[in-house]
């Protein structure tokens, strides 16, 4: 399953960045969101930066509860490499489910990129994933939980965002 969100914000892409390296920005991302539960790790890479999220969503349907549990582990790795002449940053990004709940074997994997790119005088942040479940017979299920979680973060992450930038949070 595919899954691509974007957003702009009026700021510069150095100040985009600076943003979604910061920690506290990330901490509030996951309270504003209501997470049971999170934990967040910046650090330098070589010459990337790895900005590590995990998180938990206690909202898991019926069918779903056999292969992952009665809550989902969530967790996602961004390296992002070095900015170009206008500032512009891409990221690698590797995730999935995590935790012992569930099957042995059942695993769902979130991959795929993130940019933030200069446009006029705004930034654009887009994200293109891919995520992909192990087990044919729940495939869609799966894919389709994990997908609704993974976009209910960064859509509160865009609204938080817009509030960091203008100082009003």
């Amino acid at each position: 399953m595919d899954l691509s969100l974007a957003t702009s914000y009026d700021a510069s892409p150095e100040e985009v960045f600076a943003m979604i390296t910061d920690i506290t920005f990330q901490e509030q991302v996951f309270e504003q969101l209501r997470a049971q539960s999170y934990g967040v790790q910046v650090g330098d890479d070589g010459d990337d930066v790895a900005v590590q999220v995990h998180w938990m969503v206690s909202e898991v349907p019926v069918v779903a509860r056999r292969f992952v549990g009665h809550k989902l582990e969530l967790a996602q790795s961004k390296r992002w490499h070095r900015a170009g002449v206008d500032g512009a940053r891409e990221a690698d990004v590797d995730g999935g489910v995590t935790g012992t709940a569930g099957v042995a074997g059942a695993t769902v994997k979130v991959t795929g990129t993130t940019r933030i790119l200069p446009v006029g005088r705004r930034t654009t942040q887009a994200f293109d994933l891919r995520i992909t479940a192990s087990l044919p017979v729940v495939r869609g299920t799966l894919e389709q939980l994990v997908a609704d979680a993974v976009r209910a973060r960064l859509e509160n992450k865009f609204k938080v965002a817009t509030r960091w930038l203008s100082g009003s949070l």
